[in-house]
């Protein structure tokens, strides 16, 4: 049995995919050569098939115009770990 999103979830989830978006297009522009001048964007979380599930419908659910593609766009989660250097002072007597 599928988890029904509300409306409100839904669009709070492709408001950040949207803005992660943004950010991953910012620090790798060659991916915007990859999705047609004509293109409704749908978001997918790899990690949310509820999500997932429920936004395709709305997609799905939405006309386009003839020359309009929809593009899904997976979006992943990355950790990056990031070293750190942390100084320590020890007082040495004379």
């Amino acid at each position: 049995m599928a988890i029904r999103l509300s409306a409100s979830d839904i669009a709070d989830k492709v408001l950040e995919l949207s803005e992660q978006f943004n950010n991953y297009i910012f620090e790798n522009p060659q991916v915007l050569d990859q999705i047609p001048a004509q293109a409704a964007l749908v978001f997918l979380d790899e990690d949310d098939p509820d999500f997932n599930e429920a936004n395709m419908e709305l997609a799905e659910a939405i006309p386009l115009p003839a020359d309009v593609q929809r593009v899904f766009v997976r979006m992943k989660r990355q950790v990056r770990v990031i070293q750190q250097i942390v100084w320590e002072a020890e007082i040495v007597p004379n």
